[in-house]
């Protein structure tokens, strides 16, 4: 089994803005909530108010999970940040659609967020792609008479076709992707 790639910097700084964000998010939440006891006389206005609180709480659980979740390199926090960031994407335009042009400022960091997500050595410390010791390493070259969808050999083995990643001689699984070989 290959070690775990060091934590990347940019995965630590999500982690605390995300940890961050969903802590205001909760605290927003709750005075929404707050707020719709206030103006318990106005129905339609309470159960807005109390629609809204519980909206912005669930975001900031999801936010605060997937920013401690980005600590430990889970395969499960990398798929809630994106989730989180794409619902992000959505409510940012959402904004900005009806007049509200400085959600263009949030609609900025979540496109940068996605796509720092998706970067390879990203991928690969949340186990969602192959293991990069020492950088990028171009897939390995295969020749002209190997027959296509066969795994090339190499000194330390085979390498994985789905992934690319080295396997080690006599593993029936790869230990970068889980594939079965």
């Amino acid at each position: 089994m290959q070690p775990k790639p060091a934590r990347p910097t940019g995965v630590t700084v999500i982690g605390i803005l995300a940890i961050l964000g969903g802590l205001a998010l909760l605290g927003g939440g709750a005075v929404f909530l707050g707020a719709s006891t206030f103006v318990s006389g106005l129905p339609l206005a309470s159960g807005i108010l109390a629609a809204i609180g519980a909206v912005l709480l669930i975001v900031g659980i999801l936010y605060l999970v997937a920013g401690i979740g980005f600590f430990s390199g889970k395969g499960w926090a990398w798929i809630l940040g994106l989730i989180v960031n794409i619902l992000g994407l959505i409510l940012n335009i959402v904004q900005i659609a009806v007049g509200y042009f400085t959600s263009i400022v949030g609609l900025i960091f979540n496109i940068i967020i996605l796509y720092y997500l998706t970067r390879p050595h990203v991928k690969a410390f949340f186990g969602k792609g192959p293991a990069m010791a020492g950088g990028m390493q171009p897939p390995p070259m295969m020749s002209s008479s190997m027959p296509m969808g066969s795994a090339p050999m190499g000194s330390m083995g085979m390498t994985c076709k789905n992934c690319g990643a080295s396997i080690p001689a006599g593993a029936t699984r790869c230990p970068s992707c889980g594939a079965n070989l």
